[in-house]
């Protein structure tokens, strides 16, 4: 057992340990690298907390306290509320253990609806405890998800009809970083959603967040040798290719 993997597990039964005893905190479990069984020596460590709203200031402190006692803080952030995801969030770095095993701990309220629970996307969470079987209680409405994704499709190719000269735009100006911002941000993100759409959909909000895992490899090689860019005339050309490749998909999707 590798020192690493020692760290982690003692960190995962300290706050184990330390909510479990209370009643106000009714799930636990792991997501990201554990829930898709992916743990690797530079995975940090994802927990999910369900627990009373009116307690979930005390949840935080309560693992801060058995955190400081196990290993102590080299440095907190606190994600500024309100969440894209609805849920109070921090990140934790440790001393004495490697950079990688960095806490994010995330609580969300009993009552919130989105859990990100559903295994199609989210994998399957390492639950410590689930009292009010919160786990099971949210499957996918795949009729619903396929509606929205379908929607999304509709949005990413009225988006990119109506704005894809801005590259051409800035970069005839010779503002070739506001050229870059647009290509790396709209045309990329663009091409990522409806590639993901096509071999990934579960995961097609996911931009590059596990694209290595989810795409087949032929498609990641394309994708790094669009992601990066010599010069300007080679960033151009390569502009081209993503709108190629974009409409391509689009058609198989259609």
């Amino acid at each position: 057992m590798t020192e690493n993997k020692l760290q982690r597990d003692r960190i995962v039964k300290a706050v184990v340990d330390t909510l479990e005893p209370l009643n106000f905190v009714h799930t636990l479990w792991q997501g990201g690298a554990a829930a898709f069984n992916r743990v690797d020596q530079w995975s940090d460590i994802d927990f999910m907390v369900i627990a009373d709203r009116e307690f979930i200031p005390r949840v935080f402190e309560t693992v801060e306290t058995a955190i400081e006692k196990l290993a102590g803080f080299d440095l907190i952030f606190d994600v500024p509320q309100p969440t894209s995801h609805g849920f109070f969030q921090k990140f934790y770095r440790l001393k004495n253990t490697s950079p990688f095993l960095l806490i994010d701990f995330a609580v969300g309220e009993l009552e919130k609806p989105d859990k990100f629970l559903e295994p199609e996307i989210h994998g399957n969470p390492i639950v410590h405890f689930d009292r009010k079987n919160i786990i099971a209680s949210q499957p996918l409405d795949k009729e619903k998800f396929r509606k929205n994704m379908m929607l999304a499709l509709e949005r990413n190719k009225a988006k990119v009809d109506m704005f894809a000269l801005f590259f051409d735009k800035e970069f005839n100006r010779g503002n070739y970083m506001d050229a870059f911002d647009f290509y790396y941000n709209f045309a990329i993100g663009s091409l990522l959603a409806v590639l993901r759409m096509k071999h990934s959909p579960y995961h097609y909000t996911f931009r590059s967040k596990y694209a290595n895992y989810d795409l087949p490899p032929e498609v990641v090689k394309r994708l790094e040798e669009l992601y990066f860019v010599k010069d300007p005339e080679d960033m151009k050309a390569k502009y081209g290719q993503i709108r190629e490749w974009f409409q391509s998909v689009v058609r198989d999707l259609e």
